[in-house]
């Protein structure tokens, strides 16, 4: 079995409702096998069994129906708490094991099975937010600026985003500071060829969809945020078509990448050596402006990324290559120091 997550059946308590009281119907998991996005301290899960549901001693009439259905456009506070949430997680030392945030993720839990239990959530007043940080963008309410990462991220984005919403592309200026030495791997000059023709083959069709859908940049048809995009379509009822498109064209590029390279006289190729190949012809400067030639399109980085595993590899190697040489240069002085 492939893209599985299989929970067992046995144990005190099913793992999908310890994961914010999942009950399978239609909830998304992230899986994660990276060490270092795995939180070093496991917390208890929260108890999400759901208040009692009200009950009636008679047929339920239509003039309760309709009080059921005021009552819920009335108390449907799930917004008010996810936004309380977010605001005491930025302010509180606690962030989101704070004491306001524990009881606010009970309340949002209660609110969630508002519809189902006819149970409102009461938020008292304490938990009410008469402040918000900056980066929320709440121009009619009281501000702060937030000293967390979202907050320096947001004011960073903030300064350098253009006022008409659209994204500045990879430059011949930007492709000269950018281009990252510590991602070249011995051996990478063999596959550059292969590098530069499956990049214009990459981008050619990366190009096509952008054109075909309207969409302005690589980078708003890669994370899904569209800003606009042709009137022939719509986010709503083309953001599915327009995922899979993608996830077809990346991993047609992956089996681009397990291809033997036909600069290779014999033996198996080193895949990190070709991963090293594909960055240098996307992000060098001397490649810049030689694919989709007369298409008036902007350069495009996203093809090496396809294989990012390898990348990360690469420069998680030459981390270590680096502390180790820097380990070495210090005892060396320090024996120096001693004679």
């Amino acid at each position: 079995m492939v893209d599985c997550v299989v929970f067992p059946q046995q144990g005190l308590r099913p793992h999908p409702n310890e994961c914010s009281g999942s009950d399978l119907d239609g909830d998304i998991y992230f899986v994660c096998w990276d060490p270092e996005l795995i939180p070093r301290k496991q917390i208890q899960p929260m108890d999400y069994t759901p208040a009692p549901t009200i009950e009636m001693d008679h047929d339920v009439t239509i003039e309760e129906v309709e009080e059921y259905f005021v009552n819920y456009i009335l108390n449907d506070s799930l917004g008010i708490i996810a936004n309380a949430h977010t605001v005491f997680a930025d302010r509180e030392h606690g962030k989101a094991m704070s004491p306001p945030c524990i009881k606010l993720a009970k309340l949002f839990s209660i609110a969630v099975d508002f519809p189902k239990t006819g149970v409102p959530a009461v938020i008292p007043p304490e938990l009410y937010v008469k402040e918000y940080p900056d980066f929320m963008e709440k121009p009619d309410k009281r501000t702060y600026l937030s000293s967390n990462v979202i907050g320096q991220l947001f004011r960073e984005v903030k300064d350098i985003a253009p006022h008409d919403g659209c994204i500045t592309s990879f430059t011949h200026q930007v492709a000269k500071k950018s281009y990252d030495p510590d991602m070249e791997v011995d051996g990478f000059e063999d596959y550059l060829e292969d590098a530069f023709y499956y990049k214009g083959n990459y981008d050619y069709k990366l190009g096509n969809l952008l054109d075909y859908y309207g969409i302005k940049t690589e980078a708003e048809i890669l994370s899904g945020g569209i800003m606009r995009m042709s009137k022939s379509f719509t986010k709503k009822r083309d953001a599915d078509a327009i995922n899979m498109a993608v996830r077809s064209l990346r991993k047609e590029a992956r089996t681009w990448f397990n291809e033997k390279g036909t600069g290779i006289d014999s033996g198996v190729d080193d895949v990190y050596a070709k991963a090293s190949a594909w960055y240098h012809v996307t992000y060098h400067s001397k490649y810049f402006g030689l694919y989709n030639e007369g298409m008036k399109r902007n350069h495009f980085i996203s093809f090496p990324w396809c294989v990012y595993d390898k990348l990360v590899h690469i420069k998680k190697d030459k981390v270590k290559q680096a502390r180790r040489i820097s380990s070495l240069e210090s005892r060396f002085r320090s024996g120096l120091h001693l004679f």
